[in-house]
């Protein structure tokens, strides 16, 4: 039977409102009338409903959260989750702002002064680029008492409080295995990533690496660099060796794109093509096998975990048990995508 403040006031005989007053510190109870509610309180291992104090003491707490602008389908999944939990828990005096910035180190490093200067909030929840200013930064933030937690991409050197998302090495081995297990003996294979060389890439790169090492029939991996998010020109060269690739891992966001960019190369037989992520038109390609496979990472459970993660933190007063909450990588294929995508 849960134990709760009228509990207490019937075994003790007194009102509900004098134990309230005990339990946050309204005053106007004597000494002796406070040891009894607290002996008792002990007594029938009585735990405090901190949620519903918070709203009676109208405690409120403003949080920042940083958010990159691309990929535009991606970032709209991470603000469902956001909104997901604020449902829950934004009448207990917990409010969110978005920030959308350029996933560029010197548009966050901004944002980040800002948002810290403006004095207007308890803490940050940021995808951040890895950098090194930026870690420094988010360092500097946290010596002063400002809480900051990462999402999606991590900053593992800082001291950020706690990070939410997936491991990208087990993801970047995880499409290595797929690719090896799509094509035929002979291999050559591709990797395509962004210029920006984040946290997220470099161990999406490793993990692919690390696996691939152990082909016996690897003949070559070439590495595909898409800049400023203009895929048609950063695969122009494709055209004329994409005849020769068995295999292309996309470990950046645009998975789409290069598959619609070498349809219209019109080969007979195009390269497996593996990568991240689901949106409508991913779906598509997968259903036109132009798509072998896709690993999804959830992305509105990690919005809304990293929320209430924040909440419990910050609203709750719970301690941090894990500074990294990974979640499950998850792949999709034709046979199965109709229950990732709506």
């Amino acid at each position: 039977m849960k134990v709760t403040a009228k509990t207490i006031a019937q075994h003790l005989n007194i009102s509900p409102a004098t134990v309230d007053r005990v339990f946050n510190n309204r005053g106007n109870v004597s000494q002796k009338t406070v040891k009894k509610v607290l002996d008792k309180a002990d007594e029938l291992n009585y735990r405090p409903n901190k949620s519903a104090s918070f709203l009676s003491k109208k405690k409120n707490l403003r949080i920042a959260y940083v958010i990159p602008t691309y990929p535009v389908y991606f970032w709209k999944e991470i603000e469902f989750g956001i909104k997901n939990a604020l449902e829950d828990i934004q009448d207990y005096g917990f409010d969110i702002e978005i920030y959308k910035v350029p996933y560029k180190t010197k548009d966050q490093i901004n944002v980040v002064k800002e948002i810290v200067q403006s004095q207007s909030f308890d803490g940050m929840i940021i995808c951040p680029t890895d950098d090194l200013s930026l870690t420094e930064l988010i360092n500097a933030e946290i010596e002063k008492g400002f809480p900051i937690y990462t999402f999606n991409n991590d900053s593992p050197s800082s001291k950020r409080l706690s990070y939410v998302g997936a491991d990208y090495r087990d993801a970047g081995g995880l499409a290595g295995e797929l690719l090896n297990h799509f094509t035929k003996q002979s291999k050559n294979l591709a990797i395509i990533v962004d210029e920006v060389s984040t946290f997220q890439m470099k161990e999406k790169g490793k993990g692919f690496k690390e696996f691939i090492k152990h082909y016996n029939d690897l003949n070559s991996l070439n590495t595909i660099k898409i800049y400023d998010k203009n895929v048609e020109k950063s695969l122009t060269h494709l055209k004329s060796t994409v005849h020769k690739i068995d295999g292309i891992y996309v470990a950046s966001g645009v998975l789409a794109d290069v598959a619609e960019q070498i349809k219209t190369f019109n080969l007979t037989k195009p390269p497996i093509l593996i990568g991240h992520d689901m949106n409508s038109e991913i779906y598509q390609l997968l259903q036109e096998d132009m798509i072998t496979a896709t690993i999804c990472q959830n992305p509105v459970y990690q919005g809304s975990l990293s929320v209430r993660l924040a909440f419990n933190h910050l609203m709750l007063e719970k301690g941090i048990k894990k500074k990294e909450n990974i979640v499950k990588l998850e792949i999709v294929t034709k046979g199965n995508s109709k229950y990732y995508y709506n």
